[in-house]
This record gives C-alpha cells, sequence and structure tokens, in this order.
C-alpha cells in the first residue's frame, strides 16, 4: 500500500547565435591609393540544453512553469 510519486523530465534546448562584428584594416601605399580588408566576424553557435528532473511530491509543476509552458525555465542565451 505505498504509493510513489509521479516523477517527471522537462528539457528545453535553444539554438544560441552570437555574430561578432567584422574587422576593418585600412592600408596605405605609398604609390597606391588607401584601400580597406574586411575580415568578417567569427559567428558561434551553441546549443545550450536545460533539463529539470524530479518529482510531483516535491513541488507543483504548474507553479514552475507558469503560464508559459515550458518556456518557463528558459534562460538567457548562452548561460
Amino acid at each position: 500500500g505505498v504509493t510513489c510519486p509521479e516523477p517527471f523530465a522537462l528539457t528545453s534546448s535553444e539554438t544560441c547565435v552570437i555574430k561578432y562584428p567584422d574587422t576593418i584594416v585600412d592600408i596605405v601605399e605609398p604609390d597606391l591609393p588607401p584601400y580597406s580588408v574586411i575580415y568578417p566576424g567569427p559567428t558561434l553557435t551553441t546549443f545550450p540544453q536545460k533539463t529539470i528532473v524530479g518529482t510531483t511530491a516535491l513541488f507543483d509543476v504548474r507553479n514552475l512553469l507558469g503560464s508559459r509552458g515550458s518556456q518557463g525555465f528558459r534562460g538567457v542565451c548562452g548561460s
């Protein structure tokens, strides 16, 4: 007659893209007009994941998620 609480697991995965600015180099040569060379900045892509695993006995899942559904525990990109 032992009642066990119901387990649950919630996961979130989102793409985080960070684009760094381009680098511009001005080149001046004595016999040529000045010109610029643009080196494109790197783009970094990560896929941060968050998982909450627990049991319904610990807390009410609806309070954790709020009105935003499973998006309620997502953090800031890159955290």
